[in-house]
């Protein structure tokens, strides 16, 4: 149940016009790569907390972006202004670190679940150890990024605050659990999506691996900017379909 009692309630504050579905992106550089890919027209950048709004026309559809964010509080919080401005669909771009031998460094891993073990899905009305995005719309995305020729999976994220806290017994507890990828925004903008009964999926890169217990830095290599540039695309043509 929603809880009507909170001191603050979002607002929008910005008195924002978005359009849908709106793109929440992790890094400052992915926004630059996506307005250039997608040629925007008219661009107007509008600052939001530490974040800006972006919104252009490509062949003259109208398209919203809003980053950069890092970490479940913070994502939370823009999700909560952008709903507040009557957005109900969103996509969210990040990256990730995979668990498994199976998703390899510039794969894409679109949740299909996220374990909590981060703080801020604990202050909404949730129960539960694990949130779950919109399945229908996930599943569209996976298929438009599999159309690009990116490798794409669909499973459970693990969800943390602690990005220099991901011991061995950490990542083995949750490889336990099948969970193939590990980031810091997803499970908290699920939990906040379904509080907010809005459609919210996830879209993760993959960019370094763990399942060994040791840490691998894919972020230079060829097979990451390869998967970037097929990913991007993807979102792209996401943004032609809707």
């Amino acid at each position: 149940m929603m809880n009507d009692h909170a001191i603050i309630q979002p607002i929008n504050r910005k008195k924002l016009s978005l359009s849908a579905p709106l793109i929440l992106i992790s890094a400052e550089s992915d926004i630059r790569k996506l307005i250039h890919l997608l040629d925007l027209k008219q661009l107007e950048e509008i600052p939001l907390m530490m974040s800006r709004v972006y919104k252009g026309l490509t062949n003259g559809q109208p398209v919203s972006l809003i980053g950069p964010m890092i970490g479940a509080p913070y994502a939370t919080l823009v999700l909560e202004e952008a709903i507040a401005s009557g957005i109900k669909q969103f996509l969210f771009f990040g990256k990730c670190g995979s668990l498994s031998k199976k998703v390899a460094i510039g794969d894409c891993i679109v949740p299909d679940a996220s374990f909590i073990d981060e703080g801020t899905s604990r202050c909404y009305p949730i129960t539960s150890d694990i949130t779950y995005p919109e399945k229908n719309f996930s599943n569209k995305v996976a298929e438009v990024t599999r159309q690009t020729g990116q490798t794409c999976h669909m499973g459970k994220i693990w969800c943390t605050d602690g990005l220099y806290q991901e011991t061995p017994e950490k990542v083995r507890f949750y490889q336990n659990k099948q969970a193939i990828g590990v980031e810091m925004e997803t499970s908290a903008l699920f939990t906040v999506a379904h509080y907010r009964k809005v459609i919210m999926s996830a879209l993760l890169i993959v960019s370094d691996h763990l399942y060994t217990f040791s840490w691998q830095n894919g972020f230079g290599s060829q097979a990451y900017k390869q998967g970037l540039k097929k990913t991007l695309q993807a979102i792209c043509m996401l943004l032609e379909q809707s």
